[in-house]
């Protein structure tokens, strides 16, 4: 039975009652955590068990809908067939019991979603990645017919992602067992755009071919981003299954040998697909490359990198067709990438950033978004799916906008126009202005990784702490706001072999933002830090549509454009720093930049100023969304 503790109803304990032979009865209890999802009648939760501290996923079914004996029987039939599934590439059903309200089944938990999640994250995929879920998919659904078992509801929101990037099929609710080879089942059943056309015409039956068809639309919706078939209405997209209306869009790139595997499965004949083993022998999935056993994790925010790509690919093969940008985002300097996927920005269409501004959020209090399970850690707190609320002070509020009130002034200094006066390098100057040259947003999930130009390696995490990492030294700083009346983040120095415990999970993630950044660089890129001897990190970071702006707390604020350009604006020094498309780095007068004859960088510095003035004017009421400039306005 599950009782509140809370007066919110927030969290809640779950409570078996378990008989033992000796007639006494054990109570077990869990903790219900976040939903992770709901169907029909059934919603899903993530639930601890209070003994053994196990996380598990739970699926409760109320008993005020099994009131009818069909409903009973499907539920009964989910729990039979599930129960006796035991495969790699199948969630794993745990436990069964049931109370005067519901009926739990406890489940593998996939900590990494579904498919579904990942599609609507990342818009599309890749055909190297598209391969690897396939042949996972495949691996499983072939136990399933091997055990005569049809699932009857494959699609993306039931292809769960595991904490080791494995593929798991889930959701039994429709699935049904073959009593012998050849039967037929005819009832009707499915999700819209995945159902097979002989489930429509319930006139012969269907078999295992409806899994096939499940899978040739699926191929197509993880390469082209949507099911083939769909329409607003569901009677429509009947009408087009039925008919086999479906096109290739001419806008996305696809492999010829993707449609060939497409077309060959969307056939209106069952028996005319392809069987799990002659798809495997396709030339999709058979090309001579090979294809990895699973993905890194990197990949649930943005496409693998052209280096991780290369090593599957066959001797002499060029990347595939639709390989799309990584979206590793590489600022410019002397040793700068060439390349344009390593240097193209998100732009806000993905939703791929925090809706942080400043640490600010639309209500003024700091945003701190709970961290989610992440693929092969568990969560960096246990405050389950609560929201940590730390309400920042006016004080503090203050000290954040000090820096770029004074940067903001200097910008609408007026000295005069024409002036192209230039402040020569030094030393001094260098190593003063660290900035940021590589970083990947992986915000959907942990928060943003970067390396400086000091070598230093750190990661703004969206619960707003920030870890910085000198690897010359092995030493870390990490830096948090434990209380509302604090101005200023508390620093805490440790070294990578020896960390407080509690922060462990922090420290992996940190390596690993690290070793993906690094392993993007180019094999001839030669690394040229400038040594520093201070701790440099970003404490705020934002993006708009053309550019991604960084305040650092060596109080530079770092604009970098799509197109390669880079702004740095230095109070401290007075200075900007302005990159242009070549690379060539000049520094200027912050007062009279504005002013300068560069008409290229006056533009990116107006268009910096109008954010900065957005920022400075709406406080607390700033959000990203908001933030709508045109850069044809400063042409």
């Amino acid at each position: 039975m599950e009782k509140p503790i809370d007066q919110n109803n927030q969290l809640v304990i779950i409570e078996e009652k378990i008989q033992r032979p000796n007639n006494e009865t054990k109570t077990k209890k869990y903790l219900r955590g976040q939903m992770l999802g709901k169907g029909g009648f059934a919603k899903c939760y993530e639930v601890t068990d209070l003994e053994s501290k196990r996380i598990q996923a739970a699926k409760i079914i109320p008993k005020e809908t099994l009131q009818k004996t069909r409903a009973r029987q499907k539920l009964i039939s989910e729990i039979k067939i599930h129960k006796s599934l035991q495969h790699l590439h199948v969630v794993q059903f745990e436990h069964v019991f049931e109370d005067y309200e519901n009926v739990y089944i406890l489940l593998e938990l996939c900590t990494n979603n579904t498919l579904n999640e990942l599609i609507k994250r990342r818009k599309r995929l890749t055909e190297l990645e598209v391969q690897c879920y396939l042949l996972q998919i495949i691996n499983g659904l072939k136990y399933l017919h091997q055990n005569k078992v049809i699932h009857r509801d494959l699609k993306l929101g039931n292809l769960f992602i595991n904490d080791k990037m494995e593929i798991k099929l889930g959701d039994f609710g429709l699935a049904t067992k073959l009593e012998f080879d050849g039967e037929k089942k005819n009832t009707i059943c499915g999700t819209p755009n995945y159902i097979a056309p002989e489930i429509l015409e319930g006139k012969t039956g269907h078999s295992y071919q409806v899994d096939i068809w499940s899978l040739g639309v699926i191929i197509y919706t993880l390469i082209i981003g949507k099911p083939p078939y769909e329409t607003p209405d569901v009677k429509a997209t009947y009408k087009k299954i039925r008919q086999n209306s479906y096109s290739f869009p001419e806008n996305i790139p696809i492999s010829d040998d993707a449609k060939n595997l497409i077309v060959k499965i969307l056939n209106l004949e069952p028996l005319k697909r392809p069987t799990l083993d002659e798809i495997l022998l396709h030339p999709f999935m058979n090309n001579n490359g090979t294809i990895p056993k699973t993905l890194p994790v990197v990949t649930l925010n943005c496409p693998p990198s052209i280096q991780y790509t290369k090593q599957f690919l066959p001797q002499g093969n060029a990347l595939k067709v639709n390989q799309q940008p990584v979206r590793l985002i590489e600022s410019s300097n002397n040793n700068r990438l060439k390349t344009q996927s390593t240097t193209q920005i998100n732009k806000p269409s993905i939703n791929t950033c925090s809706d942080q501004i400043w640490g600010l959020s639309t209500n003024g209090q700091q945003s701190q978004k709970n961290i989610p399970t992440n693929s092969e850690f568990k969560p960096f707190s246990t405050q389950g799916c609560e929201f940590k609320k730390n309400s920042m002070t006016k004080s503090t509020n203050m000290n954040n906008y000090a820096c770029l009130q004074s940067t903001n002034n200097f910008l609408s200094t007026k000295n005069g126009i024409g002036s192209n006066q230039k402040i020569p390098n030094n030393e001094n100057i260098q190593e003063q202005q660290v900035w940021v040259i590589q970083w990947v947003d992986y915000s959907a999930k942990y928060g943003l990784g970067y390396i400086l130009s000091n070598g230093h390696s750190g990661v703004f995490f969206n619960d707003s702490t920030k870890i910085i990492l000198d690897p010359s030294s092995n030493q870390i700083e990490y830096m948090e706001r434990k209380y509302e009346s604090e101005k200023q983040d508390s620093v805490i120095q440790f070294n990578l072999d020896e960390y407080p415990p509690e922060l462990k999970k922090k420290v992996t993630l940190l390596s690993l933002f690290r070793n993906y950044l690094k392993e993007q660089k180019q094999n001839n890129q030669m690394e040229n830090f400038q040594k520093t001897q201070n701790f440099v990190y970003v404490k705020k970071w934002m993006k708009t549509k053309h550019a991604i702006m960084f305040r650092l707390s060596n109080k530079i604020v770092q604009v970098s454009f799509v197109d390669k350009t880079e702004i740095l604006l230095s109070s401290e020094q007075k200075m900007v720093t302005y990159l242009d498309k070549k690379g060539n780095r000049s520094n200027y007068p912050l007062a009279t930049a504005l002013e300068n004859q560069n008409t290229e960088m006056s533009k990116r510095l107006k268009y910096t100023k109008d954010i900065l003035t957005q920022i400075l004017d709406n406080k607390t009421k700033a959000k990203l969304s908001n933030i709508n400039l045109n850069m044809n306005d400063y042409e």
